[in-house]
Formats: structure tokens, C-alpha cells, sequence
């Protein structure tokens, strides 16, 4: 009993031992801590002092009082005196070449030739430099029809109606461009950009029968020729930021290409002229102003000559709303207005010898035009199905036309709807054309449809043969039935060069197609299309023939493009096509299958 007490008392007593020390090691901390801290200032005090606040930063000189400050004393501390030698800093590079690892001739990397590193000025005005080398060679065998005649070929026992069209056709074209840009892009518009983008053509072309390529018959079936073009030369100047969210309005001056709508349908070209664009509304809509002066293209490569003018004016103002009517499509309304005079002006011939401006049919009488199209045109998907939709009407008139023999008041339209749908890798799509044909050649009103300058990305494009190829309209001089990359039958000899005809016979075209992406590398395109005249009153005046049949055949084209390295720096293009006559193409043309097969190589750096 006395035992267990006594343990216990000894517990007890440990116990409080134990507490009064750790009593006294804290309070010698505390007391220790209060003694280091510094003793109130007469500030603190409360008494008045006039003494100017520390800025963040600054540090007490010697001998000068301390100064109030709503800011711990720790901030300081940190910041060594400016005399220090702590002071000193090694100077580092500039944002853009703090990681910079790359090479000038590699643009897969940071590179000073792709506008990646400033050349000069500051770190808050830099300016860059841009560089960008295009090698396009093409080549395509191709069957068109063409007449036979005492001038047109070259065997004495050609008697049928056509001749042998077989032609074959290689051109490189080299492109060039130099950009220099000032401003930061990341995350708003640039403030200045001038580029200057020539073009180096070199073309061959070999037609089986004479007179096809020159009109001059003792010039031979054979062609080489060369071209350097601009297709770019203009300054970008930003004016204005109207919101902080970067909308913007900028102005561009000089020879631009420029797109009146998402496909191409009526102005597709690289024209000098005057353009104010921009956005507002943080982005949702966008909008365009310009004015562009036309110039004529070489005949052989399409490229633009140096400023030997066109005689035509185009004005043209459109706005897109992005996520209209849902989300994820676009809706453009458009104006164009164009004015060309070139009937004011001489007769004009291509390189070749053979007359453009007027056209070579009906009166051969020259004309000006002036024309007004009205244009809503959308692009995007509604949920899973992609849409492109165009419907156009242009309103005007023209002075003199050259089948209708008379002055006429131009009122014509066009429509054009694409759908597609996505299953795996597997895209399926439908597409309808329509452009709309004159009724009577001899009125004083032209209900046929023409474009200014199309170049339509539609219904298979260039892969197509009744998109790519120009046919000519036999017995019309150097007129075409339907110009190279066009969808129109508009009996215009050129539209580079050739004015625009509204009293033509429209065109119908139903296209089905299938995309495949067998590989991320390799897409395989394949279209049919069905195309049918709109009208056929003007082939029936021209030809003096009414028996003229509605259906012109079927046209059957697939294709490749193949990226070797999943980018856009080496791509493959090849394809094939046929177009297989039926009746109102067997009237103008005969029974005979054409085709075409081409090959594209594009290395771009």
C-alpha cells in the first residue's frame, strides 16, 4: 500500500517538472521575439511627421529618416540596394530566341526565314520577315474535240468532221514570296505587312492538229513558252482595334487575290485594287469593301501581266455571320458591282493571234457591260451534315450582244447546293448546279447566267473533265463552249480575257460523290455528275439546228492526294476523267469518249 503511494506521488511530482519547464522555454522564445522586434516610430505614435511613403522598391539612404509605409518590412529585404553588386543581372535574349533551336532551311522549326524570330526592332515593335518558295508542275494528257479544216491538220486524208484532239500539256510554276510584317500576331491582327509574290512559268504543249495552239497554221503543233506573272504585291496596314477583344479594321492597297464568296462561284482572282475589311462583335461577323481594276492575264499560264489594264471596274461589299441560323454555319451576303468598258477600246488578240475582245460569233460587234449581282451564300453543318449553299441574281445590261445583235437587259441567275455527311473515314456527298439559260437569243433580254472571273471549288473541281477543260464551240472562232475551270456554258472566249455573255444556254448538273481517307496520308476522290443543258434556244440559233437534245452526258472522274509527311509541304495530286456523250452533246460534238489524266507535284517550303 505504501509502495503504490509512493509511486504515485513520484509520477505526479515528474509530471509537474515536466511542465514548469516547458513554461520557461516558452516564455524566454516570446520575451526573446518582442526584444527583436523594432520599437514603435513617432508615426506609430501618432504624432505628425512629414515624410514622403517608401515606393515599392525604394530603399532608406543613409542618414535619412525612416519613412512611413503601409507595406511589411520583409518586401525590402529582398530587394538588394542599387549599388549592391546583388544588383547586377546578365542580360538574357529576347522571348523568341530564349528557346530558339532552329535552322534557316529547316521550316519545321523556329526559323527567322517564316517569320518566327524578329530581324529588327524593339521588343515592342518588332518586325519579321517571311519567306515562302512554291514548286507547282503539272502535267495532263487530254482528248477535246476540234474541227478539221484545210488550216487544222496535218493529214491529207482527214475528212471527217473532227479532227484528232488528243494534246498534252506540262507546266512548272515557281512562286515566290517575300513578306515583311511588324506586330506581335499571337493574339491580335499585325500592324503593317508588304508582300511581293512573282511567279516563274515555264509551259509546253503539243496538240496532234495545227492551228490549235497558234492560229497561225505554219507555226507548227507544237508550243514551249515562258511567263513571269504577279500574283501579289500589296501593303496591309491595320488602323484600327475597336473593341479588347482585337475586332479590327484593316485596309489592303494593290494586287491582291481575293474570293467573293466560299466557293468561288462568281469573282475569284488576284486583281489590283483597294480593300477595307475587318470585324466586330467579337468576331461573329465580318465584312469586306473593294474596289478592284482588272488587268489582263497571259494567255498561255493565266497569270496576271504587269498592269496592262483590262478596261473593268468591280466593287464589291459583303458581310458574313458566323453561327447563323446554328452554330457551326456561316451566312455571306454579298454585292458586286462591275463595270467593263472594253468595248470603248481597239479589238484585242490574244498571244496566240486569235481575237478575245469582241468575242468571234454572231456580229463579232464590240460591247461594254454593266452588271450588278445579288448574292447570299452559307457554309458550315448543321450538327453532322456539312452544307454549302449559293444562290445568286445579277441584274444590268449590256450595250451590244454579239448573238442577240442588240442591246439587252441583263436578268439571270445561278443556284448551287452541297451537302455531305461524315461516317468514319468514309464522306458521302450530293450536289446540285444550276445556272439559268436564255430563252430567246433575239430579245432584248439576256436570261443566261455568267460569272465575272469563277474558278468554283464544286461538284469534284478540278478532278472533274467538265470543270477543268475548255471546250471549244466548233464554228465560233476562239469562243468556248465552257472555259477551263468553270462550270458555265457561257460561249466566252476566255474569261481571262473575254468579256462576260448573258444569252447562253445554262447549265443543270447533279453530282454524287464519295470521299475516302484510306490513310491519314492518302484520300482517294471519287464524283459521277449528270449535266444537262438549262436551255437550248441559243445552240439551236447558233447552229441552226432545232433538233438539239436537252442531255449533254455523264462525267466520271477519281483521284488522289497523297501528304508523305501529313502536312501540306509535299502533296501528290493525280486523276482521271471521263466525260461520256449523250445526245445534245453527240450534236455539237460527235459520239467519241473524252478524257483527261493529270499529275500534280507541289513542294513548298
Amino acid at each position: 500500500m505504501v509502495l503504490v503511494v509512493t509511486r504515485t506521488i513520484g509520477v505526479g511530482v515528474m509530471r509537474v517538472a515536466y511542465a514548469l519547464i516547458l513554461s520557461v522555454l516558452i516564455f524566454s522564445t516570446v520575451r526573446a521575439e518582442e526584444q527583436s522586434e523594432p520599437q514603435p516610430t513617432a508615426a506609430e505614435e501618432g504624432e505628425q511627421i512629414d515624410l514622403v511613403p517608401y515606393e515599392i522598391g525604394e530603399r532608406q539612404r543613409p542618414g535619412e529618416e525612416p519613412r512611413p509605409t503601409a507595406f511589411p518590412p520583409f518586401i525590402y529585404e529582398s530587394i538588394p540596394d542599387i549599388n549592391s553588386s546583388a544588383s547586377d543581372f546578365v542580360a538574357v535574349p529576347d522571348r523568341w530566341r530564349q528557346l530558339y533551336a532552329g535552322k534557316w532551311y529547316d521550316p519545321y522549326n523556329q526559323n527567322v526565314l517564316k517569320a518566327d524570330i524578329p530581324i529588327f526592332g524593339d521588343q515592342a515593335h518588332p518586325w519579321f520577315f517571311e519567306l515562302a518558295i512554291i514548286s507547282d508542275l503539272s502535267t495532263e494528257t487530254r482528248r477535246i474535240p476540234v474541227p478539221v479544216g484545210g488550216p487544222s491538220t496535218q493529214n491529207p486524208e482527214a475528212t471527217d468532221i473532227f479532227g484528232n484532239g488528243r494534246q498534252f500539256v506540262l507546266a512548272e510554276n515557281l512562286i515566290t514570296s517575300f513578306s515583311l510584317i511588324q506586330g506581335n500576331t499571337a493574339f491580335k491582327p499585325q500592324d503593317v505587312e508588304f508582300r511581293f509574290t512573282p511567279v516563274f512559268n515555264i509551259n509546253y504543249a503539243h496538240a496532234e492538229e495545227t492551228g490549235i495552239l497558234r492560229v497561225d497554221p505554219t507555226k507548227g503543233n507544237e508550243r514551249t513558252d515562258n511567263f513571269v506573272g504577279l500574283l501579289e504585291l500589296f501593303a496591309d496596314i491595320h488602323l484600327v482595334n475597336i473593341t479588347d477583344r482585337y475586332d479590327f479594321i484593316s485596309s489592303r492597297i494593290g494586287v491582291q487575290p481575293f474570293i467573293s464568296d466560299f466557293r468561288g462561284f462568281v469573282y475569284n482572282t488576284s486583281e489590283p485594287g483597294v480593300r477595307l475589311f475587318g470585324n466586330f462583335d467579337n468576331n461573329k461577323y465580318q465584312f469586306n469593301l473593294a474596289y478592284f481594276r482588272r488587268i489582263d492575264k497571259d494567255t498561255n499560264t493565266g497569270l496576271n501581266t504587269w498592269f496592262e489594264d483590262r478596261f473593268e471596274d468591280v466593287f464589291i461589299g459583303n458581310i458574313y455571320r458566323q453561327d447563323a441560323p446554328v452554330l457551326g454555319h456561316t451566312v455571306q451576303a454579298n454585292l458586286i458591282y462591275r463595270q467593263d468598258t472594253a468595248g470603248n477600246h481597239p479589238f484585242d488578240y490574244d498571244n496566240n493571234g486569235f481575237l478575245v475582245r469582241p468575242a468571234s460569233i454572231g456580229d463579232e460587234r464590240p460591247k461594254n457591260i454593266y452588271s450588278t449581282y445579288l448574292g447570299l451564300t452559307g457554309d458550315g453543318h448543321y450538327g453532322r451534315l456539312n452544307v454549302t449553299e449559293a444562290f445568286y441574281y445579277v441584274t444590268g445590261s449590256e450595250s451590244h450582244n454579239q448573238i442577240a445583235q442588240r442591246q439587252t437587259d441583263i436578268s439571270a441567275a445561278m443556284a448551287a447546293l452541297e451537302a455531305s455527311y461524315d461516317i468514319d473515314w468514309v464522306r458521302v456527298r450530293a450536289s446540285f448546279f444550276w445556272a439559268s439559260g436564255d430563252d430567246d437569243p433575239y430579245d432584248d433580254e439576256a436570261n443566261g447566267f455568267d460569272a465575272i472571273l469563277d474558278n468554283p471549288n464544286f461538284a469534284g473541281g478540278d478532278i472533274s473533265y467538265w470543270q477543268r477543260q475548255g471546250i471549244p464551240f466548233i464554228g465560233g472562232g476562239l469562243v468556248l463552249f465552257t472555259n477551263r475551270n468553270s462550270l458555265l456554258a457561257n460561249l466566252r472566249p476566255g474569261k481571262e480575257e473575254g468579256q462576260s455573255n448573258y444569252v447562253n444556254p445554262g447549265l443543270r448538273l447533279y453530282n454524287a460523290g464519295v470521299d475516302f481517307e484510306i490513310t491519314p496520308k492518302l484520300k482517294l476522290i471519287n464524283n459521277v455528275s449528270y449535266i444537262q443543258f438549262d436551255d437550248v434556244s441559243t445552240l439551236n440559233i447558233l447552229r441552226q439546228d432545232g433538233s438539239f437534245d436537252r442531255d449533254l452526258g455523264w462525267d466520271l472522274s477519281s483521284g488522289i492526294l497523297y501528304r508523305p509527311f501529313l502536312n501540306n509541304n509535299v502533296q501528290i495530286r493525280a486523276g482521271t476523267a471521263f466525260l461520256l456523250p449523250n445526245k445534245g452533246f453527240e450534236n455539237l460534238f460527235g459520239d467519241r469518249t473524252l478524257y483527261q489524266v493529270f499529275t500534280n507535284l507541289i513542294l513548298q517550303y
